[in-house]
């Protein structure tokens, strides 16, 4: 990765192992190509906290960023199945030791894997109750998403529902045609 690359990746040791579990050859360098694609800034994942409820809480401050041999757009998935394999990453703060220089956020992917069965989130999960990554201070970054500054997806979604529910049905003030 190059120096000018908006995050420093720092991975976890058993994400090699992950890559090298996918079912060819094609999806282990697809995910190796989408994770240096992170690291760049080049692609964005989507947040999971809109997870529901059951979901464990330490993968509310976790991305996942979706892939599949087949290339996609979510706009003209028409008759396709959604893309098989996730990347599940979160965002951390620079490296503490003061002789490093490099004052990057620090993206960690957690877990790759299969869709199917959450398995990859489950590994994240797993990864994410050991001590010494648990202990690590996750932070968001400046606008990975096209949201609005300062508000959740979450919230808005709330907001713009408690809005509906407040407003009162208002019938159409445009007067109707005659024949």
């Amino acid at each position: 990765m190059a120096a000018s690359d908006p995050y420093r990746g720092d991975h976890l040791l058993e994400v090699g192992d992950d890559i090298l579990k996918l079912k060819s050859l094609q999806l282990q360098k697809l995910a190796l190509i989408r994770i240096a694609q992170l690291t760049s800034g080049e692609r964005k994942g989507t947040r999971l906290e809109r997870m529901s409820d059951a979901w464990p809480d330490e993968l509310r401050n976790c991305w996942k960023l979706y892939f599949d041999e087949q290339e996609y757009d979510v706009g003209r998935r028409l008759n396709r199945q959604a893309p098989r394999y996730r990347i599940v990453y979160r965002f951390l703060d620079p490296v503490p030791d003061p002789a490093d220089r490099d004052r990057r956020p620090r993206l960690q992917v957690l877990a790759v894997g299969p869709r199917f069965q959450a398995e990859a989130y489950e590994r994240a999960v797993s990864r994410l109750a050991r001590p010494e990554v648990a202990g690590e201070r996750t932070v968001q970054p400046a606008c990975p998403t096209p949201q609005r500054r300062g508000q959740r997806a979450g919230e808005r979604s709330k907001r713009a529902q408690e809005d509906q529910r407040q407003q009162p049905r208002q019938t159409s003030a445009r007067p109707r045609h005659q024949r």
